[in-house]
């Protein structure tokens, strides 16, 4: 936690709503001590962080802690009001106060340029922490116990007070709306580091394939933006590197896949150095629900290697899009090194990112 100058806390500026449609500003809150989470869902860090807020809230909110989460976006379809609300009940949220800033006029004003990011206001609405990145629970405390002046006093919260995880029920590949349970402890493993992984060193790297941030592209040719494009299948793949087969309009944001080429089978094709989950961020071009085929080293998935939100039906694995969101689509007990093959079966299928655990 960064100790930084005290400035008067900005205003909310151009939210589009609050999730329980009341109308919300930093003066109405003057002698509380503000949590502002900056957050989006597309965000393996941010998700990952949701039981430390969680955590939090139950320490604090007796001694005078408010956390307000601002959900800001990192793609346009993460700007969609629907999108956001299936997020807050997919994760648990629904009660967790949320202002949908979806231009990030707010997240801009509190000077942030990534998530997640945490700021803390004292109670007479002055900035005096921030806190950039993943976090722990402790990582918060003293900034807490000061602004609350409550040091000495006994934070612990009782494991009863959370939410029993066996009465959730599993979190299958045909749920992708179930509710996440929150932790007992920052330092146990939650449903959604069970879900989507944890981050390890090695690990394989998170690419994006649009053009704008595109980083690790294999194919060696002459592609245009905004327009489809053929792309010719490569002798060889390199770790951590994209590589595209087939017809691919080539967006901002991601690839779409083209079913009306002479090579019925595009595909993207990475081969990871070291992981255990393989999360992706997947949409569709229309709204309507997508579907792609995923294999493993020139196979299909094994019943021990299909993730959350993969299934395998007469011996094809394959993973349902029915909005977008970070799918877990590979997981295997160990960290392994495979040849990763996704396969569109529609052609609305839209991909943005890999993300690995």
């Amino acid at each position: 936690m960064n100790i930084i100058p005290a400035t008067p806390a900005p205003e909310y500026k151009d939210i589009l709503k609050w999730n329980d449609n009341k109308v919300r500003s930093i003066k109405d809150l003057k002698g509380k001590v503000i949590l502002l989470d900056f957050w989006t869902y597309t965000c393996i860090f941010c998700l990952r962080t949701i039981p430390t807020i969680e955590l939090l809230k139950k320490k604090y909110e007796n001694y005078g802690l408010e956390v307000i989460g601002i959900h800001s976006a990192e793609y346009d379809f993460a700007k969609k009001e629907e999108n956001i609300d299936r997020a807050l009940k997919m994760y648990g949220l629904e009660n967790t106060i949320t202002g949908l800033d979806v231009n990030n006029k707010t997240w801009e004003l509190y000077g942030n340029s990534y998530w997640p990011k945490h700021i803390l206001i004292d109670k007479d609405g002055f900035v005096r922490y921030e806190h950039p990145g993943y976090g722990l629970a402790e990582d918060f405390d003293d900034a807490l116990s000061d602004l609350l002046d409550i040091s000495g006093s006994d934070t612990s919260v009782k494991e009863t007070e959370f939410k029993d995880q066996s009465d959730i029920g599993d979190l299958t590949s045909q749920n992708d709306d179930a509710i996440i349970p929150n932790s007992q402890s920052s330092n146990e493993l939650t449903n959604i580091t069970k879900m989507y992984g944890i981050h390890f060193p090695g690990m394989a790297p998170e690419i994006c394939v649009g053009y704008t941030r595109l980083r690790r592209f294999g194919n060696n040719q002459n592609v245009r933006v905004e327009e489809h494009n053929i792309f010719n299948e490569v002798p060889q793949a390199l770790d951590n590197v994209v590589y595209l087969k087939g017809k691919w309009f080539w967006g901002k944001e991601g690839v779409g896949a083209s079913l009306d080429h002479k090579d019925k089978n595009p595909s993207i094709i990475f081969k990871y150095n070291s992981a255990s989950n393989v999360n992706i961020i997947t949409g569709s071009t229309d709204g309507k629900p997508a579907n792609a085929e995923i294999m493993l080293d020139g196979k299909y998935l094994s019943e021990n290697q299909l993730g959350y939100h993969s299934k395998l039906v007469d011996g094809v694995s394959s993973a349902d899009i029915t909005w977008p969101f970070l799918m877990n689509i590979v997981k295997t007990k160990n960290h392994e090194i495979h040849k990763l093959e996704i396969l569109p079966r529609t052609d609305n299928f839209f991909f943005y990112t890999f993300v690995f655990g």
